[in-house]
């Protein structure tokens, strides 16, 4: 139960590091491309003279002049009216009442002084509400005749007549009165204050008869508004060029753009389209691991590779987009990764890098510019054939191939869709000498940084596995040096191991490397390993339980001594994995011998395992108890080994040692077959050579005479 708890602990540490290795990556490809897509900022102010020439980074409209021509097209609408018949004839009808309110008050008996006091004064101005009447006012008029009277109402209607037959229009009722008092004064037979009279009672009626058609003015107004053609400046035009003054509408879209000092705002927006984008290509790495390398998916160190590689790839790419966006490296992720983890996965890396790359490409600008289109296409044909050259080849020479193809695809492909894009073919030659070198640096750079990731990521690649394998690595030498017999078993073990995974479609590679290692934890007693024992056997004097814990000691001391040389993890689990928890059945049985079976435990003499979970490790578990079985073997023949190798798997098999690793009964015949034909090799046949005297040859016969003739005449 507590192993059950400790290995639900390690599980959920695990998906936490994972997780946290996730989270770190999206906020690191964020990062990167929020710094592309953040413009530089200037301290410009309108008036002064510009030190330097600004470009636009995007599209951005010239909002202070298209409003300039929005207004004056506005200003240039017509205002519609239209003809309200009843006013003209309202309008006088209630004039004439106001004359014959004059006319009344003109009748007024006031006293024998005419002096009109405040209560004559209060009812007039109540039959006159809109003419403010004063006492004047009144005075003024009870000193007309009656034909004075009657000719100034006949005037003042037929002006006021004339007006409303012109039309006022909405608004101009002011400007109607006006008239009224101009065309009274220029009569000359009216005074200044009989005039003013006259157009306050004419201002307290008048009306306007043209009232204004709002629906139809706002929508000419609208139409105005939609024919005019917004100013742009398309990306990449000069918006402020360097010694000409700033205007207001230069400032407006710098600040639009966000490249005024001391403007903060930023592009919600954008980020978030950015931000949604990204998730969603890392969403289909996630996905294409959850369905075909679930394994991935519980390895922080390989998902942690994986993050580094992409972060490297668009780092790189994110610094060379400053000096030509069709040089970015974008091969180098689907390199490193079909070569340090796997290739299917690499051409879907392939496809996320292409698209980050492409957006890299279009800097601050987002929008979906040529050389987005070319990088991310590009991107995409150039990586996967990469991923052909690259898989199953362990020189790294064949980067710089994959790099040579890239840049032969890049030209090409940059060739293609710039003559279909472009018509300046001037232009999409450069385009495609940029991209060809971007093949080049991707072949050169995975180069240089293959190993260095190797080395950090500890990783178990064919490269990796070469170096291992050398003789002259410091573990080989001492096995040579110091355990000679465990060295030898273990190249024997390294062939059959290296044959059988072949077959069945295992990493041979490592399954040799693997097995050269196996035993390398004898180095710490090599004498208490029969096979680099010369007579004495320190075992004859030793208790079997010790003896046994001597020997099954050696896969957790191999463990040990092969972290000191920063093996691969695949490689420890094979020298932890290759005895399984297999017991060791001679000590078992001496010590049963001495002390009775019913006073010894069976788990005292098993190697602590765990069993072999991978197929290289099952592997070099059964080449390992085959190599030792036959070499003392008497019945060496074909049909004796394979009856032996049999024996020895189905021995395994049921003491439940392969029920850990992936490994099915077609895999374990086909392993079968290549030892029976590895140990045929070993073990073959040789003559027997005759135990005869070898005769000197001739022309020696002769030279010794002539030695022996010269000998006597120099006598």
């Amino acid at each position: 139960m507590m192993k059950v708890r400790q290995g639900l602990r390690r599980r959920r540490g695990s998906r936490l590091l994972i997780a946290l290795i996730g989270l770190a990556t999206y906020a690191a490809l964020l990062a990167m491309l929020f710094a592309v897509f953040t413009p530089e900022r200037y301290d410009l102010v309108a008036g002064q003279v510009s030190p330097i020439t600004v470009t636009a980074s995007k599209d951005v409209v010239d909002s202070v002049t298209t409003q300039q021509m929005i207004d004056e097209a506005v200003a240039a609408v017509p205002v519609n009216y239209t003809l309200d018949e009843t006013v003209q004839p309202a309008v006088l009808e209630s004039l004439r009442g106001d004359f014959d309110a004059l006319n009344q008050i003109r009748g007024w008996d006031l006293g024998s002084d005419g002096a009109v006091d405040a209560a004559t004064l209060t009812r007039a101005r109540q039959m006159l509400l809109g003419a403010d009447l004063t006492a004047e006012d009144i005075a003024l008029i009870r000193g007309l005749s009656d034909d004075d009277f009657n000719t100034l109402e006949s005037d003042v209607i037929a002006v006021v007549d004339e007006l409303l037959t012109a039309k006022i229009a909405q608004g101009g009722e002011d400007e109607a009165v006006s008239k009224l008092e101009r065309e009274l004064t220029a009569r000359e037979t009216y005074s200044a204050e009989l005039v003013d009279l006259c157009s306050r009672v004419a201002s307290s009626v008048m009306q306007a008869n043209m009232l204004l058609d709002e629906a139809t003015t706002e929508t000419n107004r609208q139409k105005a508004i939609d024919s005019v053609e917004p100013i742009v400046y398309l990306k990449g035009r000069n918006i402020v060029k360097s010694g000409e003054i700033i205007t207001r509408a230069q400032i407006a879209m710098l600040d639009s753009l966000g490249m005024l000092a001391g403007n903060h705002s930023i592009d919600v927006l954008m980020y978030v389209g950015v931000g949604l984008l990204v998730l969603l290509l890392l969403s289909t790495i996630v996905v294409y691991l959850a369905i075909y390398e679930r394994d991935m998916l519980k390895d922080a160190g390989r998902m942690a590779l994986l993050a580094v590689i992409m972060l490297t790839t668009c780092g790189l790419s994110t610094l060379v987009q400053a000096l030509n966006p069709f040089l970015m490296p974008v091969a180098i992720g689907v390199m490193l990764t079909a070569a340090l983890l796997r290739t299917r996965l690499a051409l879907v890396v392939n496809v996320v890098l292409a698209v980050l790359c492409g957006i890299i490409s279009s800097g601050v600008s987002g929008s979906l510019s040529s050389s987005m289109i070319i990088v991310m296409i590009a991107g995409v044909i150039s990586g996967s054939l990469c991923v052909a050259v690259i898989h199953g080849k362990t020189q790294r020479v064949f980067m710089l191939l994959a790099g040579l193809l890239a840049c032969a695809v890049n030209v090409l492909t940059t060739l293609a869709l710039g003559l279909i894009t472009e018509v300046d073919t001037g232009k999409v030659l450069v385009w495609a000498a940029w991209s060809g070198g971007s093949g080049i640096l991707s072949g050169v750079l995975s180069i240089g940084i293959q190993p260095a990731l190797e080395w950090i990521f500890n990783l178990v690649t064919p490269a990796k596995l070469m170096e291992l394998s050398n003789p002259n690595h410091p573990l080989i030498r001492r096995m040579i040096l110091e355990a000679s017999g465990t060295y030898h078993h273990s190249i024997i073990v390294a062939n059959l191991a290296e044959a059988a995974a072949d077959a069945i479609g295992a990493n041979g590679l490592l399954a040799r490397v693997g097995a050269y290692y196996h035993d390398v934890g004898k180095l710490k007693r090599p004498l208490y390993f029969k096979e680099n024992q010369i007579g004495d056997n320190p075992h004859d004097r030793t208790d079997p339980l010790v003896s046994a814990a001597i020997l099954t000691a050696h896969p957790t001391d191999g463990v040990l001594l092969a972290e000191k040389y920063r093996m691969p993890q695949p490689i420890l689990d094979i020298i932890a994995q290759h005895h399984g928890d297999t017991p060791v059945m001679y000590f078992y049985g001496r010590c049963v011998e001495q002390n009775g079976a019913e006073n010894v435990d069976i788990d005292d003499f098993r190697y602590p395992g765990p069993k072999p979970q991978t197929k290289e490790a099952a592997i070099v578990m059964l080449a390992d108890t085959i190599e030792a079985a036959a070499r003392t073997a008497s019945d060496r023949s074909a049909e004796g080994l394979e009856k032996l190798i049999r024996k020895l798997i189905r021995g395994k098999m049921d003491d439940g040692q392969l029920n850990d690793a992936p490994i099915t009964l077609k895999d374990v015949e086909r392993a079968t077959r290549a030892f029976v034909t590895v140990l045929g090799g070993v073990f073959h046949q040789r003559i027997e050579y005759p135990d005869l005297v070898i005769p000197p040859k001739k022309h020696s016969k002769a030279l010794a005479a002539s030695a022996e003739e010269g000998e006597k005449q120099n006598a």
